[in-house]
């Protein structure tokens, strides 16, 4: 069966995709295991001034406002990001990551401010290249749910279903844990475990 998967997750300035900005996107595009594409885009929101950084999300991924402010453009990255799923994703994608609704949020509200700028600046705007759901199934896969159905049967005897203390069961190394494409990365090696089972 023909599925292209694409593994996201995304390092942001806070919880909420409403009032929060995803500063960090990292993602590799796979069909049958094999690797198509792989890229980390790291950028500061064209009007930083409509975002809040809060405080508590910098402690747990280490990124300042300052740093964050020191990337490349949100329109200059996007423009990338688009690019690649022209390439890649023109029979869909199915995105898959853990937790990934939270993810799933901050894209599409990345591809509604793009297009909201777009149409600010009378700038012609294809629904056929610009829409989210172009690019992406309706359908995902949330590894952090596969972990929870584990759990629930009996298969895996775990505390919490936190994606380091379930790397941690697994001896899948942490090391560079909340920089997105090492979460990721370790996403994969939980989903690949869980399959091996």
């Amino acid at each position: 069966m023909y599925t292209r998967r694409f593994w996201v997750d995304t390092e942001t300035t806070g919880l909420d995709s409403r009032k929060h900005f995803a500063f960090q996107i990292s993602y590799f595009i796979e069909e049958n295991n094999r690797l198509l594409l792989e890229r980390t885009l790291e950028m500061h929101p064209d009007n930083y001034e409509q975002f809040e950084f809060d405080p508590e999300a910098e402690d747990v991924h280490g990124y300042s406002k300052e740093k964050i402010l020191s990337f490349s453009s949100e329109s200059e990255q996007f423009s990338v990001f688009l690019e690649d799923l022209r390439q890649y994703g023109k029979n869909r994608l199915t995105i898959t990551g853990y937790n990934v609704l939270f993810d799933i949020h901050f894209l599409r509200a990345l591809f509604a401010r793009e297009t909201a700028l777009r149409n600010a600046r009378n700038e012609p705007s294809n629904p056929e290249t610009t829409d989210f759901y172009n690019y992406f199934d309706y359908m995902y896969c949330d590894v952090m749910q596969l972990v929870q159905a584990h759990r629930v049967a009996g298969k895996l005897n775990l505390p919490s279903i936190e994606l380091e203390k379930v790397c941690g069961h697994f001896g899948i190394s942490i090391e560079g844990a909340h920089h997105s494409m090492t979460d990721i990365v370790n996403t994969k090696a939980v989903f690949d475990r869980l399959l091996d089972r």
